[in-house]
């Protein structure tokens, strides 16, 4: 970003208000402030026009909530973050606000200090983004496609561990290449224990940790010597070696990461965590596909159902989040027909059982769709990454549940009573 003004816009209905904080942030040198908004819509514009660095966002407002304007603006300008104010700080506030994408919460009425310290955090905070956003792009002869727009990012999220999520990440990428011919990203930003350098038998290589040092250059460069190129042509930016090595890595170097690879390469796949973190928001906020993977046990289903009433909040739509069903079998007690009726959703991508093919792909540390192409998981996962390439439609992936799925009815009493008194 030139220059290191932090630009500020106020975005509150109440003129006194907007007025005091003007006048709280003015004899701040490296603070300007570039606009003031009385309503909610105002602020979206004034912010999609100016680009502020920090958006002061106030929680009520007449128009729509600060809540609402915070999931639309940081949205359509990527580049800015929001400070939430208000005079509730109740958990449930700070909870939604943080849904939202609000970097940090003032409780009303705040000090200049706690002011100023909010400002500058936040804007340090975003700034390897922007850094990356007006970074420019070679267009010279030969160049990739997604280097004169931008690759389809495709994240792979759970709201549990052990539901098969890296393995699927794993084996999407890979196959997305051969589906394709294109060129395939893999990133794994489970940080702390990331599972992909095994998955992909890759021992040693530079990982996202190797950015932080040079985050503030972050180029196409350096991102290709971080970069490790698998076997079939799958280029992955691994996850740190150790636990402390991941504490190195903030959430703006993974935003920063994905945001450049999303321009260098044709398609990006993103492993998760579960959780909701600054990080993992900023991942589903970028992304094209958020693949949710769940399997036939009461405990994923349910986690399932509340991941999906998280998103709902957060104001995606629902085309974006495709259910996964891992380990498809008939002897659960849980027909897949009633999970779907549960989820209110449709299942489109189901990947049947087969414990002992995918246990030896993943410690052979070879991906299934590579060793066995011809394997029953490798053509359901190589169906799907045709459809998220655009080659096949959707509803050609959505089997007919049989009468062989469908053992007993009213599986779900207990689920559907907490929801009723949820």
């Amino acid at each position: 970003m030139p220059g290191t003004t932090i630009r500020v816009l106020i975005v509150d209905d109440v003129a006194e208000s907007r007025d005091n904080v003007e006048k709280l942030l003015r004899f701040e040198s490296d603070i300007q402030v570039v606009g003031k908004a009385a309503r909610g819509q105002e602020g979206i514009d004034l912010a999609t026009s100016l680009h502020p660095d920090v958006v002061l966002m106030d929680l009520h407002m007449p128009d729509m909530d600060g809540i609402e304007a915070t999931m639309q603006l940081t949205a359509k300008v990527p580049t800015t973050s929001v400070i939430m104010m208000s005079v509730q700080n109740e958990p449930d506030v700070l909870r939604r606000a943080m849904l939202a994408g609000a970097r940090e919460f003032l409780s009303k009425p705040f000090s200049l200090d706690e002011l100023i310290t909010s400002v500058r955090h936040v804007a340090q905070l975003v700034r390897p983004v922007q850094m990356v956003a007006t970074a420019p792009i070679a267009t010279a002869p030969g160049a990739r496609p997604a280097d004169i727009g931008r690759g389809r990012l495709i994240s792979v999220f759970s709201s549990k561990g052990g539901v098969g999520r890296s393995f699927l990440s794993a084996n999407l990428a890979v196959a997305l290449r051969r589906a394709t011919g294109k060129h395939v990203a893999l990133v794994d930003s489970s940080l702390h224990f990331g599972d992909i350098g095994v998955m992909m038998n890759v021992a040693e290589g530079k990982t996202i940790a190797d950015i932080v040092p040079q985050a503030r250059s972050l180029d196409r460069e350096l991102m290709d010597d971080v970069l490790t190129t698998h076997s079939s042509g799958v280029r992955l930016l691994l996850a740190p070696p150790t636990p402390q090595d991941a504490e190195l890595v903030a959430p703006e170097h993974v935003r920063a990461a994905i945001g450049l690879l999303s321009r260098m390469e044709d398609f990006v796949v993103v492993d998760t965590r579960p959780g909701f973190d600054d990080a993992m928001l900023a991942i589903m906020d970028a992304s094209d596909v958020i693949l949710l993977v769940l399997t036939m046990e009461m405990t994923a289903i349910k986690d399932t159902r509340q991941f999906l009433e998280i998103t709902e909040l957060l104001g995606y739509p629902m085309s974006k989040i495709q259910l996964v069903l891992n380990r498809a079998n008939t002897y659960s007690g849980i027909p897949v027909q009633d999970i779907s009726e549960n989820l209110k959703r449709e299942i489109p991508f189901r990947l049947p059982e087969d414990a002992s093919a995918v246990l030896r792909s993943i410690n052979e540390g070879s991906p299934l769709v590579d060793g066995q192409p011809d394997h029953r998981v490798s053509v359901e996962i190589a169906r799907m990454a045709a459809v998220l390439a655009g080659e096949e439609t959707e509803s050609e992936l959505v089997g007919a549940t049989t009468a062989a799925e469908r053992p007993a009815a009213g599986r779900f009493g207990w689920l559907r009573s907490s929801r009723r008194h949820a």
